[in-house]
């Protein structure tokens, strides 16, 4: 899949001579981006231009370079770092009112990337007992999209499910899911802005396993075997829970934990009370 973007425009102060970054002008980019197609008929699904375009302009706009070969690379380096999915991304960068003696039509410098590194593979599992549950389960996937560094590449079906360690207190049944995606962010980045989607959408924590408007958990992290006070991957007890494992098995047929595969692990659990309701999109 290959997504263009031309004629983006902004006032920018780039250039060597004091009056272009005292008085600035006008610069113009066209972008390309090479990717995966979507997986789904869904903003998450995909690479969203619009903060593609955003990002762009405040380029232009943000710290000036003399250079326009500097400010293409700036431009082209942040595509990949803030999008893991693009594989390649080709920037052209316009100076149409550059300080040349001669006449012309514009300048015009192009900078090509590849990524040299793949980016990480993740899954998360999010679950919701409160509120309009599908809806929180959208505004997550969202919001997860929408954070750079993190792109998601699947998502599972909506299961109802039972609340797992409880105890006596009685409380909604869940919708969960689970999605995988690509990040180029480190574990406990991701954790971090994991934890900001909870508190933004309203998540609070009055005591333990309280019921939640939205939860988002690591489950697994490429290859990452982490263990201190603030995250443990894998997930330590994801090998436990069917709530987990059967939508994960759903878009990862072969996917498996330290313990095993998980078409493996699940015959060792109660999936009754994992029960399919809809997609999610």
């Amino acid at each position: 899949m290959r997504i263009e973007l031309k004629g983006l425009h902004a006032k920018g102060f780039h250039g060597v001579r004091d009056y272009e970054r005292r008085d600035g002008q006008e610069f113009v980019v066209d972008i390309a981006l090479t990717g995966p197609a979507p997986w789904a008929d869904a903003l998450p699904a995909t690479v969203d231009y619009s903060q593609v375009a955003n990002m762009v302009v405040g380029a232009i706009q943000g710290t000036p370079f003399d250079l326009i070969e500097t400010l293409a690379s700036s431009i082209a380096e942040k595509l990949l770092d803030d999008w893991p999915s693009v594989r390649a991304a080709s920037v052209k960068v316009h100076k149409p009112n550059a300080p040349l003696k001669v006449g012309f039509d514009d300048v015009i410098c192009q900078v090509k990337r590849r990524r040299k590194h793949p980016a990480t593979e993740f899954v998360l599992s999010l679950g919701t007992n409160l509120g309009e549950l599908d809806e929180n389960l959208r505004q997550g996937l969202n919001a997860l999209s929408a954070t750079p560094g993190i792109d998601l590449t699947a998502c599972s079906s909506v299961y109802l499910t039972n609340p797992v360690d409880v105890g006596e207190n009685t409380q909604p049944k869940y919708h969960n899911l689970v999605a995988m995606g690509l990040t180029t962010l480190e574990p406990h980045e991701l954790l971090r802005q994991t934890a900001s989607i909870e508190t933004r959408l309203g998540r609070t924590r009055p005591y333990p396993h309280a019921p939640r408007v939205i939860d988002i958990d690591i489950i697994a992290m490429g290859d990452a075997a982490i263990n201190d006070d603030e995250l443990t991957l894998p997930h330590p007890r994801a090998w436990q829970r069917a709530f987990v494992l059967i939508p994960w098995l759903e878009i990862a047929p072969h996917g498996k934990l330290p313990q095993g595969r998980l078409q493996d692990l699940i015959t060792s659990l109660d999936t009754g009370t994992v029960v399919k309701t809809s997609a999610i999109w």
